[in-house]
This record gives structure tokens, sequence and C-alpha cells, in this order.
């Protein structure tokens, strides 16, 4: 329409209304009917966007039910032939609303509708351009405002849908649907959205249906590099904490517990004094390097690291570990792995007894029962160490992931990061044990303020296989909660995610409650629906009774600064840009001219 202050068109309008309620409105809809021979020329039919006029301002409402009044069916059963008398009747859902002037777009209803008002189909270009007013508001760019495309509101081709990043991102952004709903290629249009408004972003993809589809997007993986081009990347086990090997290791409460902590410290301990931390003195011998503590006695350090109790003495050792707390108290796994089991086996000592004068003696000889308590232990740590399952995090192939992200963070250059964990197995629950703690690296990053000026959007894909389930035993157990704590925190700091799952229902109600924005495709299981409605209180039964048969792309988009839930028909990914999420394709891979004939035995 030329007229900017005209929302409201004559020639559409549809019907008038007869009923008012809180939130829905009746209507008579007298052309609804599909005539016969004249289908098309029918106005007014559910999921309608329709205008309300009320004077200087005018309601933005949803069509949800049209239908014959129960009187009046038979008379349509019986003049099949020729046009019936009747008089069709429509509900509609009020949504927001619009000023007349101003074009405001405001949530709720600010003005009731009266009996007798006129109902007229929305125009989508007036509709388009309130709501566009409305979400730009006070947020302002350098030069214009960067705007995310998104699509066309559901029905209306001529209603183009753009949100200001800010509004999109800030809150954190949730993406379900069920398979084959549109779910991969609307994340990859918000990926591929973020990179052409020059954004920053990471994309976590389990299954590598994203490889290649992220425009000048940096390609990682935990595997050898191929054709693609895609870097080989590990992730050093430096930062991985203690708890995490816990839950990898599961050591029993009894011995092997309480062996491991010990093994940990010591060779923390060894590597402070071989750096020469606390200065103190030692004499060397064929590799050996025996440190004199305050003359109270000796640290014995072997040449490959490790440190020797049997024999040596325990006063010596506790004042070192004392007066090294700062060096040997740590979270993460900064110590050599590779010798962890030797060490465990000189933890493996008696504890002998104290000196006359009562001062501490030294270590007995090696404890034989504990040696073959930890033995089990022993053996998982180097079958662990060697496992080609486990290769991305104790092998160090390819480029420390740590720096990769280190370098995109602060390249204005670089826009998009693509870490595939395809090749990740799920053996051991290695997958989920190193996105977490990539995820948990990235949220330390975060607190050290490095995203305030270079905003960081953390897309994880099939969210429901990393958040919120625990890996291990009952003694070591660790919650997969990296993700879950971005969400709940990493706003502050400029780091915020995106989270795309087929199964929202195992997603936790903490984490969905602190999602803004949500795109919510097809939905086809009832908890799936309940939890989406129960995360989101914009999305009341009315909007929700669309989720089940919304068509492929399409979603219902949520948010706090959406003036109401709105129907978009997501835009499709550029040529080159659309997910590898298609099933097998049977027709060419199966016949194969095989003459298969069943013989009766």
């Amino acid at each position: 329409m030329s007229d900017l202050a005209s929302l409201i068109d004559p020639t559409k309008r549809i019907g008038t209304l007869t009923r008012v309620t809180a939130n829905a409105v009746e209507l008579t809809l007298p052309n609804a009917l599909a005539a016969l021979g004249r289908r098309g020329l029918a106005k007014g039919s559910v999921g309608d966007f329709v205008f309300i006029d009320c004077d200087r301002s005018a309601i933005l409402g949803r069509v949800t039910e049209v239908g014959i009044p129960d009187r009046q069916r038979n008379v349509l059963d019986h003049q099949i032939e020729i046009d019936p008398l009747v008089d069709p009747k429509g509900r509609v859902q009020l949504l927001a609303t619009i000023s007349k002037t101003t074009r405001k777009v405001t949530r709720g209803i600010n003005i009731q509708p009266r009996v007798g008002d006129g109902v007229y189909l929305a125009e989508g270009g007036a509709l388009s351009t309130s709501i566009k007013e409305a979400l730009e508001g006070n947020v302002k760019g350098k030069n214009a405002t960067l705007l995310v495309e998104l699509g066309h509101l559901s029905g209306l081709d001529d209603a183009s849908l753009s949100i200001p990043p800010e509004k999109l991102f800030g809150r954190h952004c949730g993406v379900f649907g069920a398979t084959g709903g549109g779910k991969s290629w609307t994340v990859s249009l918000l990926v591929n959205e973020i990179v052409r408004i020059g954004g920053k972003c990471i994309l976590f993809d389990p299954t590598g249906e994203f490889e290649g589809k992220v425009a000048t997007a940096r390609q990682l993986a935990f595997s050898p590099v191929d054709a693609t081009g895609t870097e080989q990347v590990h992730f050093p086990h430096k930062n991985l904490s203690e708890i995490d090997l816990y839950s990898l290791l599961t050591p029993s409460p009894q011995v092997q517990g309480p062996t491991l902590r010990s093994a940990i410290k010591s060779l923390r301990l060894a590597q402070a004094l071989l750096a020469g931390r606390g200065d103190y003195a030692y004499e060397e011998d064929n590799g050996r390097k025996k440190f004199d503590i305050d003359g109270k006695g000796h640290v014995e350090v072997l040449e490959n690291g490790a440190i020797r109790k049997a024999g040596n003495s325990r006063h010596a050792l506790s004042i070192a570990q004392i007066s090294l707390a700062a060096e040997i108290n740590s979270d993460l796994c900064d110590f050599d792995l590779s010798i962890l089991a030797e060490q465990i086996r000189y933890e493996c000592v008696k504890q002998g007894s104290n000196t006359d004068h009562g001062v501490l003696g030294n270590f007995g000889k090696p404890d034989d029962f504990a040696l073959g308590a930890c033995n089990h232990l022993n053996v998982r740590i180097e079958t662990y160490l060697s496992a080609p399952e486990l290769a991305c995090m104790f092998q160090s192939d390819g480029s420390d992931i740590a720096s990769v992200v280190e370098d995109f963070i602060f390249d204005d250059a670089q826009r998009a990061l693509v870490i595939s964990f395809r090749d990740v197995s799920f053996k051991y629950n290695a997958r989920e044990l190193l996105l977490n703690a990539l995820g948990r690296h990235l949220l330390e990053r975060a607190r050290r303020n490095q995203f305030l000026n270079r905003p960081l959007v953390c897309v994880l894909d099939e969210a429901h296989q990393f958040i919120g389930r625990s890996i291990g035993d009952e003694q070591n157990s660790i919650t997969l909660d990296a993700f879950g704590l971005i969400a709940k925190e990493g706003r502050k700091y400029g780091l915020t995610a995106v989270v795309a799952t087929q199964r929202p229902r195992d997603v936790p109600q903490d984490v969905l409650s602190q999602l803004g924005t949500l795109f919510v495709h097809r939905l086809t299981n009832d908890r799936d629906r309940e939890t989406i409605e129960r995360a989101c209180g914009d999305l009341d039964r009315s909007a929700a009774a669309f989720i089940p048969s919304l068509s492929q792309g399409e979603a219902i988009i949520v948010g706090p600064d959406l003036p109401a839930p709105l129907p978009i028909m997501m835009r499709k990914p550029e040529k080159g840009q659309q997910p590898e999420s298609h099933g097998p394709n049977y027709q060419a891979h199966w016949g194969g001219g095989l003459n298969v004939h069943l013989v009766d035995e």
C-alpha cells in the first residue's frame, strides 16, 4: 500500500465481530465458504493474519478456527449441487496492537475490540514494516541497523521478516523440530547470516552435515586431513578437568580413588620441583634428582618425572607439598599423563612408622595389596592413552584447538569455525566429554571478558546429546553442564548460544527457560510440544495447535522482543549451504538388477 499511515484495506474486509473474549474474538465470515466452482474466491481461512479495525488502532490477529454453526450443517450436506444458505463463523486469536498513525507494534492488547468491528485480511507489506520497526526499536548500528534475514510470514509472501542480532541472539536462541521439519536448514541459515553481517560464531557439528556449508568458515575435525580441506585438531588433555579424568577412569572409592588423587599431586609436585619452584637444592645421580627439603629429608624425582616414595622421607614430602601448594592445587590435568600409571605404582607403599621423637619417618616398602587393587586402574589408564577413540585428547596429532580458538577470537578477518565431531567415537563417552570440555573452555575465556568487544555465538546441534546428561559411575560422575552454564551466565560476558535439537523434552527446563528466541518447527510428539509450551509463556495453546501441521521449512518464532508468536517460512539456504541431512537414497542404491526368487521348501 502506498499510504504508510493506513493498515486497513477496505477491499479486504472478511467479516464482523460477533463475540469478544479476553484473548480471542468470534466473527462472521460470509465469504469463507468454498462455493461450487469458486473456491479460489473464498476469504477467511485458518492461519490468515487479520487486522481488527478499532478506530485509531488495529489489533493484529490470526484466524484459528472456521466452521458452520451446528444447526446449519444439514443444509450444507443436502445442498451439494447449489450454493448452500449457511453463515460460516470464525475465531481469531488476538496477538498485538498496532497504531494506525505511528505503525508502532506493542505486545498485548491495549484496546479492547467491540462487537461490530470490522475484520480485514492483513496486507503483507504493511504488517512486515510494522514488525520491522518494532524490532529495530532503539537498536542502531554504526551506519545502518544490522538485520538477520529469516524469510517471510506464512501465507504472506510479501511480508518479509528480518531481526536485529541483539533481539535474536542476545538472550540465547533455540531451534526445535522433528526430523524433516527444517531444523538443520534453519541452523545453516542462521550461521551463514551471522557471517554475512560480520559476526562471529562457532558451530559444533556432531554429525558432519555442515562441513563446507558455511561461507568462509574454517573447518576443523578430530580426524586426519582429507580432500575437503578440513584441518585436523586435538584437544590437549591439560585442559581437561580432574573430574573429567575421574569420570573416564572410574576409580573405586576404597583404594583406587585416593591412590589416583595422591599420584596426581605427586606428578604436579615433581613438575614444580624440576621447574625450580621453591629453589630447593638437589643432588643428581644417574638422572635421578634428590631434592633437599629444608634439611628434613629428600624428595626423589626419577628421570622420567615420577616421584619414588618407598624408603624416602614422608616429612620432607609433606613440607614440599605445603610450600608448593599453589603449584599443585589445580582443577586441570596439567601433568604428564603418560607416567600416571607408573606414579600410581610408586604410591602403593606402606606408610611406615613414626620415629621415637614423634617426627614423621620414612615411607615403608611397596604394598603388594594396594598395588594389586590398583592393577585394573592402571590397565584402564594405559588402554585409554593408546585407544584410537581417545586420540583426540591423549595424542597430539593436528593443531591444538585451544590455540586455534584463540586465534579465531582475536582475528577480525575470521567469521566462523565449524568443528566436526563426526569421527569422534561414542565409546568411552569421548564425544560428550570432549564437547563439554570445549564448552567449559569457552566459558572460562568469557569470564575473562574476551568476548565483550567481540560477541561470539556458539551453535550446538543435536543438543540433547550433550546437555543435562551425566557420564561416569555413581562415585565419579560428571554432569554435562558447560552449555547449560553458558545459557545461564554467558550473556553478560558476550557469549551466547543457539541450541538446536529434535528432542526438546531432553533439554533441562532450567536451560530452556534461559532461551529468549525460539524457532519451533514441526513437532509431533506430545511431550515435546508440552515442553515448549511450558518453556515459553507467549506460546499459548492456540498458537501451539499449528505446530504438528507445520510444513517443511516453516516454523513458529517466539521471543520476548517479538510482538506475538509469528509463523514464518524460513528462507531456503543458498546453493552450497544446504546441510547434508537427507536420508538414504533407496532408488539409487537398491535394486541393482538382482532377481530374487522365493522358493517354497
